[in-house]
């Protein structure tokens, strides 16, 4: 099946990812308004370079996640955005599959993150945001995409592509946590 071969090819890099970002500091209730800010521009810059490359070959896949962390962003004062900081290419479906299931896969993470960050009182005085809801909303493309992955069998050259392209999925949300506004 192709979600447990994603997720056997992504465990290591999934679980080193969770424990190096700022992500820590919501769930800690340790994070500034300014580091704030910056997880939410390291996880636009990721996501858009991602979802940009799904839309060609994944039915109703959009760019739901990188909208939403522009219009976060642009409610702290940040607008001019570059989208095109890391170079990102799916060649195919196979390929896409494996970068959706990274930025799908999210979602679940991000739900618990987003409850969190109502608790963090240096970001109480930040209006509603629409990235980190803590809503079950956000497991809307999830499940979709789960439906999609269980609607069809997967050939074992496809599963190896979708596998090698979730991994430089990580990779690249790993180079996006390390950018820091002056890098930009």
């Amino acid at each position: 099946m192709m979600l447990n071969r994603l997720r056997e090819a992504t465990a290591e890099l999934h679980k080193k990812l969770e424990g190096e970002n700022l992500a820590n500091k919501i769930m800690d209730h340790s994070i500034s308004p300014e580091e704030y800010k910056l997880l939410l521009y390291q996880n636009f810059i990721a996501y858009s370079a991602v979802e940009r490359n799904l839309i060609e070959f994944i039915p109703g896949q959009t760019r739901d996640k990188s909208n939403r962390l522009k219009q976060d962003l642009s409610k702290m004062g940040v607008n001019d955005l570059d989208e095109s900081i890391f170079k990102f290419r799916c060649e195919n479906e196979a390929e896409a599959i494996g970068a959706a299931y990274v930025i799908e896969g999210s979602a679940m993470g991000g739900m618990i993150i987003g409850k969190e960050v109502e608790n963090c009182s240096s970001l109480k005085h930040l209006p509603r945001q629409t990235f980190f809801t803590g809503t079950r909303e956000s497991m809307k493309g999830w499940n979709e995409f789960l439906k999609f992955l269980r609607s069809r069998e997967f050939s074992e050259t496809e599963k190896e592509l979708a596998a090698n392209k979730a991994r430089e999925t990580f990779k690249l949300f790993e180079k996006a946590f390390n950018v820091e506004f002056s890098n930009c």
